[in-house]
């Protein structure tokens, strides 16, 4: 495969230098914020150890073993994605909505009876269905004045690295970015210097990005759990992950002060896509000593994706003093196939009860994300694999969530912490906030669910070296709403 080099947004915000896949792409899809049902999501996702609740299975499976009647559910959701971005002083601010399918699920339990025998199996529980893992709906407007550098500076740097690279070869190494922005005239080659040269080096120029993302990770799970004696409950679940990334983003430099000689502007847009689907296991036991406390424990093997597939692509236009001189540079469709494998997860809780009333309950999420690996038959993905593996780390996960039961009705709220899995810094933690109701007539039950999150983290435009990062701060606000029946 060619070698390409293009600034994108990815979840680290970083520019980078690469073959096609990084360690941001690999956080990306291993960072996982379990999206689900409306009891669920009110409460943090902090379920493992209470269980009955079909979005359970995705975190720890031995929930489903606390089933007493079969249920079936579905989540319609609304998801409010906000941006701010601060560049040089200047300060933009964007934002998307977006209408998806949190879940739906379907429970069947049945009775064994053998409720009086030592060690017997009470009950068992089998469930299919989907939960929405991460949402990848966002969009991000940037823009600032440079007056050291411009995107064409790293280009020419990158040319300029020795050995100098032979003027017929550029657009053929170098086909997405810095290839178009040769043949748009942006950069020349000086054979009396031998080096590669821009109208503008030391920048001169307003800056602007917009960064439009869409797509998610929808798992579809098929679990199998048990209730022993009403004492210990277990469960299994084989999931099957289906990601759908779609990134578009469109940069401009302009001559606002119509101080370089020749040059107007230059528009930069690119297209990048990925499509997969994986396979992991996941295994839970809930015990409980006694009728206020339960204890739970699971592990999720590492998700194997065998087949990735990635589409790009990319045009570059340049506006000069002349408009004869303007043009516009297309570069072919890049496609590449490849393999991967997300990190071992292990989630322990713990939930107290208080009597019929409510409970309260806890959980801790252990992931190293620097355990996420690329991997092709053709194509060596050693430099990355040590990127992921020396710039990220296993951060502090910790969920937290309430249920009161009022009659018909249920309270609930919940927070959650996302620690920073990024040992440069330009990743911050996570935190959310949620709360919501439920209402429960006979079979028939409606649960809402609120949840607000925020994080932080740093963009750069082009090499970190010659550009200030953008401040990003992110909010989403998500509504849910699950409707189910038990019978």
């Amino acid at each position: 495969m060619k070698k390409i080099l293009f600034i994108a947004l990815f979840l680290s915000f970083a520019w980078i230098d690469l073959s096609a896949q990084t360690a941001q792409d690999a956080l990306r899809y291993s960072r996982i914020f379990y999206n689900g049902t409306s009891r669920f999501m009110a409460t943090g996702g902090a379920f493992g150890a209470v269980g009955a609740d079909f979005s359970v299975i995705a975190t720890n499976p031995a929930g489903i073993g606390l089933y007493r009647s079969a249920e079936i559910s579905l989540t319609p959701t609304f998801i409010n994605n906000r941006s701010s971005a601060d560049y040089n002083g200047y300060n933009a601010t964007d934002y998307k909505n977006n209408f998806a399918l949190a879940n739906f699920g379907y429970v069947y339990t049945f009775y064994t009876g053998r409720e009086d025998r030592p060690g017997g199996v009470n009950s068992i529980s089998i469930a299919f269905g989907m939960n929405r893992q991460n949402d990848f709906n966002n969009r991000i407007y940037m823009q600032g004045p440079n007056h050291t550098s411009s995107i064409l500076t790293s280009f020419t740097n990158v040319l300029n690295t020795p050995p100098i690279l032979n003027p017929n070869d550029v657009r053929y190494n170098y086909e997405f970015d810095i290839g178009l922005a040769y043949d748009c005239g942006l950069i020349y080659y000086d054979s009396a210097q031998n080096k590669y040269l821009s109208d503008m080096p030391n920048g001169g120029v307003f800056q602007d990005k917009a960064i439009n993302t869409w797509g998610s990770i929808n798992e579809f799970e098929l679990a199998l759990g048990g209730n022993i004696n009403d004492k210990l409950y277990f469960g299994l679940t084989v999931g099957i992950p289906s990601i759908r990334f779609f990134y578009q983003s469109r940069y401009w430099e302009e001559d606002t002060g119509d101080s370089i000689p020749y040059f107007k502007s230059l528009q930069y847009d690119y297209i990048y896509e990925t499509h997969g689907t994986g396979v992991n296991f996941k295994l839970g036991l809930i015990y409980r000593p006694a009728p206020w406390i339960r204890i739970g424990g699971a592990i999720h093997t590492p998700t194997w994706y065998p087949t990735m597939y990635d589409y790009y692509s990319s045009q570059m236009t340049a506006v000069y003093d002349s408009v004869l001189n303007n043009t516009t540079q297309i570069s072919p469709s890049g496609t590449f196939e490849y393999q991967m494998m997300t990190p071992f997860r292990a989630i322990g809780s713990l939930a107290f009860f208080i009597g019929k009333h409510g409970f309260i309950s806890g959980e801790y999420e252990y992931a190293n994300y620097g355990q996420a690996r690329f991997r092709a038959p053709r194509d060596s993905f050693s430099d990355v694999n040590f990127d992921i593996s020396n710039n990220y780390t296993a951060p502090i996960n910790v969920r937290v969530g309430t249920e009161w039961r009022i009659s018909m009705f249920r309270i609930r709220g919940g927070f959650g912490y996302y620690g920073s899995p990024d040992r440069t810094g330009n990743v911050s933690e996570r935190y959310t906030v949620s709360g919501g109701f439920g209402v429960y007539v006979k079979s028939f039950f409606a649960d809402f669910a609120y949840q607000w999150s925020k994080s932080e983290a740093n963009y750069y435009m082009y090499d970190p070296a010659l550009v200030n990062p953008a401040a990003i701060a992110l909010q989403t606000n998500v509504v849910n709403a699950t409707f189910g029946f038990k019978f």
